[in-house]
């Protein structure tokens, strides 16, 4: 099942991704989809060959379509419009759709006793059925359509079914309905490895804070193999191919991921364009490189792409872009993460003279902490050698300078020491590798993969923790050096 196509029963967010609740609690995360990251790897020569040659047979099909290219030929929008028709006339979302309806017909089919599939899709459900048998493999009962999370990765998605053989072993199962399934084998792969190693399966209720959420124990499949159902529709025919899984295929493509948000691998040389020109352009080769017609059928007509616009792009233009890039961002769940630079930073709040019996306003919620609190941290903070001392300063610099303060001397809110607490105990762990474990833990008490940029001061990064993140960004480092320990 191609997790791409949401329902209104799966809560996503405004990326696309899956919400799951993390397995220590908390509100609910942002887990991509096991499909994006198996295309990741895909390589998609063949894909796009085969939308261009439909194109091709619309155009041949709709002489209409071609008269009018002429009289549209500047208007981007015009020509992706027409292009977008020739393709449906050409049967692109023909098969697609067919293919869809199919999944759904076989899912009814195992799931709902009496079900009688309609007519023209007989032939291809009693293919399947014929095959399944053949092979000895049944249909495992609540094993269709189920959502699985992978935690570590923080990847979720939906698979077909599980099937048993007649020893008892379990296989995940997976139905294609293209015409061919021999160019997609890398990213089938990837796929059903996520889905054979999940964490969980995962049961999403009808609260919108993860609240009803339930996990339940992944079931023991094969982590070897998967197989792949093909039966394309209307054909009758149904073929079964056994895919080879790798794990180390997911870890590769979540690897790729990381490195197409490197920003430290290539940079314009001085006095050339002008900050915010190099930042637009930047944000779009990042785009291009993972999907290149979107980009292209997003961009705003009347506007030269960065190929052929040689001067550097005007505010104005800029202005007009960036909500194309970030519906594009949104539909790739690829959000960009360094600041438009053409924007101010916020003003810093004038400082308020003390009053001597104002409260802390950080923390209205917490009440006072205890005095041994802060005796644990000035101990903490003693133990450490001079050059930890300094990079504690730095941090508390750094976030100074983004106006998201950290300092714990002037307010000793509980937000503050359980930051400080963590910078100590990350620095007296890892006094080699602080500012990776750091961030990685960042990530994942912010839901943020943005702070793994190292645009991003990582004092920065650190202020932007509030309460709740704070003490779990703490807990979390004291978790990874106890389980390192």
């Amino acid at each position: 099942m191609n997790d791409d196509l949401m329902t209104s029963e799966t809560r996503r967010d405004r990326w696309g991704r899956y919400l799951v609740v993390p397995p220590q609690g908390g509100k609910p995360q942002g887990y991509t989809r096991a499909t994006t990251i198996a295309k990741t790897l895909d390589d998609t020569s063949s894909l796009m060959a085969w939308g261009e040659r439909m194109t091709a047979i619309g155009l041949a099909r709709r002489p209409d379509l071609v008269a009018t290219i002429d009289t549209v030929k500047d208007d981007k929008d015009a020509l992706n419009r027409i292009c977008s028709a020739a393709k449906e006339a050409g049967g692109a979302t023909v098969r697609r759709d067919l293919g869809t309806a199919l999944h759904s017909i076989l899912e009814r089919w195992w799931t709902e006793p009496g079900y009688v599939p309609p007519p023209a899709h007989i032939a291809d459900v009693n293919a399947v059925c014929d095959a399944l048998k053949a092979h000895q493999l049944t249909v495992v009962d609540g094993m269709n359509e189920r959502i699985v999370v992978h935690d570590t990765h923080r990847v979720a998605g939906t698979f077909d079914l599980i099937l048993e053989d007649a020893s008892g072993l379990r296989t995940i199962a997976d139905i294609k309905t293209g015409s061919s399934v021999k160019f997609g084998a890398l990213g089938f792969a990837v796929q059903l490895s996520i889905y054979a190693t999940a964490d969980n399966l995962y049961n999403q209720g009808s609260a919108a804070d993860g609240s009803e959420d339930v996990r339940e124990p992944m079931p023991e499949v094969r982590q070897d193999q998967a197989i792949i159902i093909h039966v394309e529709p209307g054909s009758g025919v149904c073929e079964l191919h056994r895919l080879t899984l790798d794990p180390t295929l997911v870890d590769l493509a979540m690897t790729v991921r990381r490195m197409r948000a490197r920003k430290d691998l290539i940079d314009v040389l001085p006095n050339i364009r002008n900050p915010r020109d190099q930042w637009l352009r930047d944000r779009v080769w990042r785009l291009v490189d993972e999907d290149r017609q979107r980009v292209v059928a997003a961009w705003p007509r009347h506007i030269a792409t960065p190929t052929k616009h040689v001067e550097p792009y005007t505010d104005a233009e800029i202005d007009e872009i960036i909500p194309a890039l970030e519906l594009v961002e949104r539909a790739l769940e690829f959000p960009f993460a360094d600041p438009d630079p053409g924007k101010p930073a916020p003003a810093k709040k004038p400082r308020k003279k003390a009053q001597p019996a104002a409260p802390s306003t950080e923390a209205p919620a917490e009440g006072p902490l205890r005095a041994e609190q802060l005796d644990d941290l000035r101990m903490s903070f003693a133990q450490l050698d001079e050059r930890q001392k300094a990079l504690v300063g730095e941090l508390v610099a750094e976030a100074h300078a983004a106006d998201l303060p950290i300092r714990v001397q002037k307010m000793p809110s509980r937000r503050r020491c359980e930051i400080a607490a963590g910078i100590f105990e990350a620095l007296t762990r890892w006094p080699d590798d602080h500012e990776t474990r750091m961030r990685d833990l960042l990530a994942v008490a912010l839901d943020d993969d943005t702070v793994l940029m190292p645009t991003l001061p990582l004092g920065a990064a650190i202020g932007l923790l509030d309460d709740e993140q704070a003490a779990t960004w703490r807990q979390t480092i004291s978790l990874g050096a106890t389980v390192e320990a």
